[in-house]
């Protein structure tokens, strides 16, 4: 009886080692250093983009969400598909990370071999029928105008080199004896906007100050007889003296969108308040693009 215990005891032990000792899987490799954005069409604007992740899916798994550029370890081999989505950095925020709603997912088959590194250039576009509102400060006259509280207005400049983007660009500027820039659009398709959390609606924007601004919102229904104000977001300087550094970022009009779910008009406002009077504010503004699923 004791022999016949001792016997069981030796084999739990030993399958007990070879489950411990097993050696880990080789992983496979794969490597993105970027995801490139092309428009597919003139009315699509431009093709800037702020792409900060990757979302990595195999076999319609999530791997994870990882920022680029990266080298991602799989734990698959053989042939997998795996698809990858463009992430942002929702208002800019780092802690808000999320793909793209508007941009397609970029798929392969790949061959995954343990211990190797498989480099992927994922290409995105935008998806179908989306309305996207364009003002590129292209034309003579630009698509704001400023509301009566403003004592300042929008121009568009197309020098110097620093201060424009691509070919021209929106500017702001404000001196001590400007207190507050307002600048309204008045478009009838933003009476569209979602107001609902989980449809998305967004403006992307290029931008180079050196002083905060904000953008919002503006919402009316039958029971106000004015355009109501709702911020979105306050941008924050790009650099301090020279306006040689630009900016992308992707705004989510619906953060403020639902709270007006009986709203309906809507339209867009930027805002520039100078109470201490500061000299040489320069703002300056490029691609404004809004975007929503028709």
């Amino acid at each position: 009886m004791a022999i016949r215990i001792l016997i069981i005891l030796l084999i739990g032990i030993t399958s007990s080692c070879r489950l411990i000792d097993q050696p880990e899987k080789i992983p496979s490799f794969i490597h993105i250093e970027d995801i490139s954005f092309s428009i597919t069409n003139s009315l699509q604007g431009t093709q800037s983009e702020k792409i900060t992740d990757a979302w990595v899916y195999v076999d319609g798994n999530l791997e994870g969400v990882y920022e680029l550029p990266s080298t991602l370890p799989l734990h698959y081999e053989g042939n997998h598909d795996i698809r990858i989505y463009a992430g942002i950095k929702k208002n800019g925020i780092s802690a808000d990370r999320e793909k793209y709603p508007f941009y397609t997912s970029y798929s392969e088959n790949v061959n995954l071999v343990p211990d190797s590194i498989i480099e992927i250039n994922p290409e995105v576009y935008y998806e179908d029928n989306l309305y996207i509102w364009i003002e590129d400060f292209e034309d003579p006259q630009a698509r704001f105008s400023p509301f009566i509280n403003s004592d300042a207005d929008i121009t568009i400049i197309n020098s110097p080199s620093n201060e424009i983007f691509e070919g021209k660009a929106g500017a702001i500027n404000m001196n001590a004896s400007n207190f507050y820039c307002e600048l309204r659009t008045d478009v009838l398709e933003f009476n569209n906007f979602p107001t609902n959390l989980n449809i998305p609606a967004y403006i992307e924007m290029n931008y180079s100050c050196n002083f905060p601004f904000a953008i919002g919102i503006l919402h009316k229904d039958a029971s106000v007889p004015a355009y109501q104000k709702q911020p979105i977001m306050t941008l924050y300087p790009t650099s301090e003296d020279t306006l040689d550094t630009w900016n992308k970022t992707y705004l989510f009009i619906s953060d403020a969108t639902n709270f007006y779910t009986s709203a309906s008009e809507f339209d867009l406002y930027i805002a520039v308040s100078n109470s201490q009077g500061n000299d040489d504010i320069k703002i300056r503004l490029d691609n404004f693009k809004v975007i929503y699923r028709q």
